[in-house]
C-alpha cells in the first residue's frame, strides 16, 4: 500500500465560549465556572482554541484525515454540536472520521443538562435544559438521543461520503437510521429496545480499512425506555450486549487479510487496560472508583486478538497510554490517546505505509493561554485558581489543574479520609508509614500525588515534567518497600509509592513514536 498519514483526535470536549448560552459572563463571554472546572477531569473554556490548534497544525503538517475518537462534542448539547459542525464545515482541506462517545448522545431519549455558567459579576449560575431547574433555561442545553445524535454528525462518517472507496455498515451497506438497529435486551431478559448502533467500516485510501466501532451501549434498565448509562459498560458490556459487532469484526479481519488490507481499529473505549493495572491497585487504594469501573477485562482483548483485531486507538480516560497483550500466538496494542482538554493535551499522527504503522504525540503544550479565561476565574476565586492563573502556557496550566483536582475531586471524592488528611507531610513521611527508609529529600506529599496522577495519565509524555532526579527517586521506590506492611495505613502508602514507581518503568517502556512492522508472510 502507499503511504498515507492521519490524525487521531481524541475527547475534544468542544464547548466554544462564544456561543449565546442565555447568560453572559466577564468580557461578555459565556464561561463555565472555575468550581466545576477544578473538580473535572477536563477543562471547558479552553476547549475551542485547543481544537483549532489541533486542526491548524494537522492542516499544515498537510494532511487531509482526521479520526474523532468520540467525545468531540462537550456533553452533546445542541448548542455545541451546532457550533462544531460549524467550524468541521469551514475545515474545507480535512475530511472527518467521527465516532461517538459516552458524551455526544444518550440512549433511545437523550438526556438534560444542567451547567454552571459564570454570570457579569463572575458568579455562579446555572443553564439548564429544563424550565424551571435553573436561573436560566435553554431547551438547546439538551443532549440528542443516541440516534439523532450520531446522525447530525453523517458528513463525517456516519454515512458514505462521495470519495471514500468502500464503506458499509455491521447491518450492510445502507446508511439509513432504520437499517441499522438491533434488538437491546435488558439483564432479566424482560425488556428489549430496538437500539441504533453507529459502527461503520470505511476505506478512506487504496488498501486502508478504519475499523469504526460504536461501543457505546445503552443497555436496558426494564423500567420502559429507561437505560443504563454507557459511561462506566465500553467494551465489558458490548460483548454482552451487542454481540453482533464481535461476529462482524472478526468477519471484517478476514476479509481485509485475504484482500491485503491494512486493517485499524478504533472506539471510544479502551479495549486494554491502559494503566496495566494487573493487580487492581486501583480498587484497593480506594474502592470501586470510576477507573476502576472502565478497566476492561482481559477476556475483551483475548476476543479481540481472537478476531484478527492488532491496533486499537481508543480515548475516553484522556490519558496517552500504550498496552499489550499477547494471547493465542496473537497480539493486541491499545493506543490511549490523550484529550485536548486534559493533561498532557495533544494528539496522535499515524502513518500507514508497506512496511507496517507508526504512530507519534503531537502535543498542544505550548499553546498560549486566553488572559480573559484566566481573569474571570480569578474574580470567581482568587485563592483557588492561583496556581491556574501563573501558568504560562496550556501544558503548565493544564498541570496545575491537575493540582486543583487532586484537592477538589480526587482527596475529598475517592481517597480514604483518613489517607487524604496525611497529605499534608512530605514523601519521607509516607515512607515511613510504609516502613521504607527515608528518602533524605523534604519533598512534599502532595507534590507527589500530584505526580502520580500526573504521571498515571501521561506516561511518556509526563516524564518530560520531572527533573531526572525526581524521575530516579520515584523510578527507586519499589526497591525501597518491604513485601509486607504492619497496618492498613502502612500497607496504603506502599501500594501507591509502588504504583507511583510503576508509572515511571511504564513511561520509559512507551517513550517515543509507536511502530508495529507488517508481519512476514509465512
Amino acid at each position: 500500500m502507499t503511504e498515507h498519514r492521519f490524525a487521531i483526535i481524541a475527547d475534544a470536549h468542544y464547548h466554544p465560549f462564544d456561543c449565546d448560552y442565555g447568560v453572559r459572563g466577564p468580557d461578555g463571554l459565556s464561561l463555565r465556572s472555575w468550581a466545576d472546572t477544578r473538580a473535572s477531569t477536563r477543562v471547558f473554556n479552553e476547549s475551542a482554541a485547543a481544537f483549532e490548534a489541533a486542526l491548524d497544525r494537522i492542516e499544515a503538517m498537510g494532511l487531509r484525515d482526521v479520526v474523532l475518537l468520540g467525545d468531540y462534542s462537550d456533553d452533546g448539547q445542541e448548542l455545541c454540536v451546532s457550533a462544531l459542525l460549524e467550524r468541521l464545515a469551514a475545515r474545507r482541506n480535512l475530511r472527518f472520521f467521527a465516532l461517538p462517545g459516552n458524551h455526544d448522545s444518550f440512549g433511545p431519549g437523550g438526556r438534560d443538562h444542567a451547567k454552571g455558567f459564570l454570570d457579569a459579576a463572575a458568579r455562579p449560575v446555572t443553564v439548564s435544559s429544563r424550565s424551571g431547574a435553573g436561573a436560566y433555561h435553554d431547551p438547546r442545553m439538551r443532549c440528542a438521543d443516541h440516534e439523532t445524535g450520531v446522525m447530525r454528525m453523517a458528513a463525517h462518517g456516519f454515512a458514505p461520503q462521495a470519495d471514500v472507496l468502500h464503506w458499509e455498515t455491521p447491518f450492510g451497506t445502507d446508511p439509513t437510521p432504520s437499517a441499522r438497529r438491533f434488538d437491546c435486551r435488558s439483564r432479566d431478559g424482560g425488556t428489549t429496545l430496538r437500539l441504533f448502533d453507529a459502527s461503520y467500516l470505511v476505506e478512506p485510501v487504496p488498501g486502508l480499512w478504519f475499523l469504526m466501532i460504536d461501543a457505546n451501549v445503552f443497555e436496558p434498565t426494564g423500567r420502559g425506555d429507561e437505560v443504563i448509562d454507557s459511561t462506566n459498560a465500553g467494551w465489558n458490556a458490548l460483548h454482552r450486549v451487542k454481540p453482533h459487532l464481535l461476529r462482524w469484526i472478526a468477519g471484517v479481519s478476514l476479509r481485509a487479510e485475504r484482500q491485503g488490507k491494512r486493517l485499524l481499529c478504533f472506539s471510544h473505549y479502551p479495549a486494554l487496560d491502559p494503566y496495566r493495572d494487573d493487580e487492581c491497585a486501583e480498587e484497593r487504594l480506594f474502592g470501586t472508583t470510576a477507573t476502576a469501573l472502565r478497566r476492561p477485562r482481559c477476556d475483551i482483548g483475548e476476543a479481540l486478538c481472537a478476531a484478527g483485531i492488532d491496533v486499537h486507538f481508543s480515548g475516553h480516560l484522556h490519558v496517552r497510554r500504550r498496552s499489550t497483550l499477547h494471547h493465542a500466538s496473537r497480539q493486541l496494542v491499545n493506543i490511549a490517546v490523550p484529550s485536548l482538554v486534559a493533561w498532557p493535551a495533544g494528539f496522535c499522527v499515524a502513518r500507514t505505509c508497506a512496511e507496517g504503522l507508526t504512530v507519534e504525540d503531537v502535543s498542544l503544550s505550548d499553546l498560549r493561554n486566553d488572559t480573559r479565561i484566566l481573569g474571570a476565574y480569578g474574580r470567581e476565586d482568587l485563592e483557588s485558581s492561583a496556581g491556574v492563573r501563573a501558568a504560562q502556557d496550556y501544558g503548565s496550566f493544564l498541570r496545575a489543574h491537575v493540582d486543583a483536582l487532586v484537592l477538589h475531586r480526587y482527596l475529598p471524592r475517592e481517597w480514604p479520609a483518613e489517607r487524604a488528611a496525611e497529605v499534608t507531610g512530605s514523601l519521607d513521611t509516607a515512607l515511613g508509614f510504609a516502613g521504607a527508609a527515608p528518602s533524605g529529600q523534604d519533598l512534599p506529599l502532595l507534590e507527589v500525588v500530584g505526580d502520580w496522577y500526573r504521571l498515571r495519565a501521561a506516561g511518556a509524555l509526563g516524564m518530560a515534567d520531572l527533573h531526572a532526579e525526581r524521575r530516579a527517586l520515584y523510578k527507586g521506590l519499589a526497591a525501597r518497600l518491604p513485601e509486607t506492611a504492619q497496618d492498613q495505613r502502612g500497607a496504603f502508602w506502599a501500594l501507591f509509592l509502588r504504583r507511583l514507581s510503576d508509572f515511571v518503568r511504564d513511561a520509559e517502556t512507551e517513550a517515543g513514536p509507536f511502530y508495529q512492522p507488517v508481519p512476514a508472510l509465512p
